[in-house]
This record gives structure tokens, sequence and C-alpha cells, in this order.
């Protein structure tokens, strides 16, 4: 009876170390804890923190507003630097009108110059025509003038002739009268010839003469020119100066840009989707930049960080399936896969209980859970890992 009671009381343990060697005869086991990356959220600015919306253990959105600092003094320098973003655009917008009056004064000017010159080249045109026509008269004039004097002459040797014979009662008086009235006609002309040679002169000289004023006149063009010219080194040094304007009202624009960032640094908000694990301050406290407010770690995206012995790690490898086991949910095996080996052996971290354990050799890894219902998995959690080998 005493032997059957005792082998009563060790069937159980006898069991249980039966199943606990076949499990892991089909797997590498892996003790640790579950962990997560943690995420430190600080403050880009230093204040004093106004406000905090969340409590450690709370669960936050990816943008949820954590806390705030206190603005008053970045609000102020937001409107300071807004008031100066809005004077250099006055500024560059007065310049930007002053060139555009300049460039209307400088159209109008060109429209002026260039109605002149089409108006002068038209003039030019028509007194060079006019002193074409004026020479071409005094050339027709002196052919003219050649032919009546050419005329004249023989009239006049026939005159002379016709009154000697006359005088003499050689030839009869009609005769004579005729060499008479032709003498006066050829005379007649030759006068007239000359007269009209003397006009077309005069025209000639009239016409060159309207030719030099109309000439004389494009000096105003020039001087529009010269004044077009000086009007565009204007605009040009005007242009120079907008830009300059154009830098102010950019640099004042960073300043802006700059003011309000630092005043949105003032809002703290969550960076991942996650829980609050540490909150390292309260309202009231007065910060530097750079200062840690909070620790989140995502729920979302833990594993199980253990070590292997140095003879196992053969049998693993990167994306290999596991399931992670913990004392809170016995029975209930929660998916992983290997996400991380170590490259080289190390002593067995000195957390582990016995001198003898810390001296073996053993690598690092990683589970990585697949998911995380309910969030039921917390960091710190002590967690058996199960790699599935395969055969």
């Amino acid at each position: 009876m005493r032997r059957f009671l005792i082998l009563l009381v060790f069937l159980p343990l006898f069991t249980s170390s039966c199943f606990l060697f076949q499990k892991e005869e089909k797997n590498v086991y892996v003790s640790g804890r579950i962990e997560g990356d943690e995420i430190d959220v600080g403050t880009k600015v230093p204040g004093r923190v106004a406000k905090v919306f969340v409590n450690e253990g709370d669960d936050v959105k990816k943008g949820e507003t954590l806390a705030i600092l206190d603005s008053k003094a970045i609000l102020a320098q937001v409107e300071q630097a807004k008031a100066a973003f809005e004077a250099a655009q006055k500024a560059a917008q007065a310049k930007e009108q002053e060139i555009n009056v300049y460039e209307e004064r400088l159209a109008a000017l060109i429209d002026r110059r260039n109605s002149l010159k089409n108006q002068l080249d038209f003039q030019l045109k028509v007194a060079k025509e006019k002193e074409f026509l004026a020479n071409k008269d005094v050339a027709l004039s002196e052919e003219v003038l050649k032919k009546a004097k050419a005329v004249y002459e023989k009239a006049e040797a026939d005159y002379k002739r016709f009154k000697k014979l006359y005088e003499r009662k050689i030839i009869p008086r009609s005769e004579f009268d005729k060499a008479v009235m032709a003498f006066k006609v050829a005379k007649a002309d030759f006068e007239s010839a000359k007269e009209n040679l003397l006009k077309a002169r005069k025209a000639v000289k009239i016409a060159e003469a309207g030719v030099e004023i109309v000439k004389s006149k494009y000096d105003d063009v020039a001087s529009l020119d010269n004044e077009i010219d000086a009007l565009k080194a204007t605009i040009k040094i005007k242009e120079k100066e907008y830009l300059a304007y154009l830098d102010k009202v950019n640099q004042a624009k960073a300043v802006v840009d700059e003011a309000r960032a630092h005043l949105s640094d003032t809002v703290i908000k969550a960076p991942v989707n996650g829980t609050i694990t540490v909150k390292y301050v309260s309202v009231g406290e007065v910060i530097p930049a750079g200062f840690r407010l909070f620790s989140i770690i995502n729920m979302d995206n833990l594993y199980l960080k253990g070590f292997i012995p140095e003879k196992k790690v053969g049998l693993i490898h990167l994306k290999q399936s596991a399931y992670v086991e913990v004392d809170a949910y016995p029975g209930r095996k929660f998916p992983a896969y290997v996400s991380y080996i170590a490259q080289k052996a190390e002593f067995t971290p000195k957390e582990v209980q016995t001198k003898e354990e810390r001296v073996k050799e053993v690598f690092g890894v990683k589970l990585k859970l697949k998911s995380n219902p309910g969030h039921v998995l917390k960091p710190g959690m002590p967690a058996d890992g199960y790699i599935e080998i395969r055969k």
C-alpha cells in the first residue's frame, strides 16, 4: 500500500516531465521576458508643462495629444515674426508698384519714340522724293535751256543775216519779218528756260533744306533713346532692390515658419500607436529642450527576448515559426517567428541564478509575436518560447 501511494505521488511529475521532454524534442526552447521597443517622447523646446492628458498604462493613438507646454512666449515670437513678415511684404509690394510705374513710363516713352520715328521716317521719305523730283526738274530745265539756247543762237544768227540781206534789198520785207519773229520767239523761249532753270534750282535748295530739317528732328529721337536707356538702367536698379526685398520677405517667412514650428512643438503628440509605460512629468514642471516626457511601447509590436545554447543555434534561422507561452495564460499559444539571431556568442547574462549556468556560451534571440490580441501580453512578463524544428 505504501509503495502504491509513493507511485501515485510521483506519477504526475513523471508524466509532466515526459511531456516537457517531448515538447523540447520538437522545439528549441527559449526562456526570457516579453519586451518591446520603447520610444521616448521628448520636447524640442523648453517651457512649463501646462497640461498632461495621459497617465501610465493609457493606450494612445498616433498623433494623439499627450501634453501641452505653455506657449505664451512662443506665441509672442510668432506674432512678432508675422509683423516683420507683413512689413517686408508691404515694402516689397511698394517697390514692385514703383517698378510698375517706371515700366509704364518706359512703355509710354517707347511708344512716343516709335511714333516720332515713324513720322520722321515718312517725312524724310517725302522730303527726299521732293528733292529727287526737284533735281529731275533741274536736269529737264537744263536740257530745255540747252535746246532753247541753240534755237535762240540760230534765230539770232538768222536775224542778223536776214537783216543785212533786207538792208541790201536782196530779200523782201516779209522774209525779214519772219526772221525777226522767229528771233523774238526764240529769245523769249531762251529767257523763259533760264527762268525755269533758276526756279528748278531754287526748288532743289528748298527740297534739300526740307530734308535737313527732317534729319535734324532725328535728334529728338536720339534724345528719347537716351532717356529710354536711362530709364531702363533705373528699372534694373529697382529690380535688384526688389529682389533684395524679396529676400527679406523669404527670410521673414522662414522666421515665421520656424516660430510656428516651435509653437507646434509645444503640443506633444504620440509618434506611434502604443501604451504609455512611463510618465516623467507633471503639470507645472519647467523642462529644458530635449527633455524626455513619456515612454511608449507599441503593444502590437512585442517580442520575446531570450538565449539559446550554442549547440542549438544551428537548428534555427530567421523567419522560423515559433510560439510563446506565459504563466498568466496557461495552455494558450501565441504565434511568433524568429526575428533576430545574435551574430556571436556571449556568456549567459548575470541575471541567471547559478554561476555554473552563467559560464555557458549562448546566443541571443528574439521571437517576434505575430499579434497581441486584446493586449494581454505585457512587457516584463516572464515567458517561454518554442522554436519549431523542421525535420
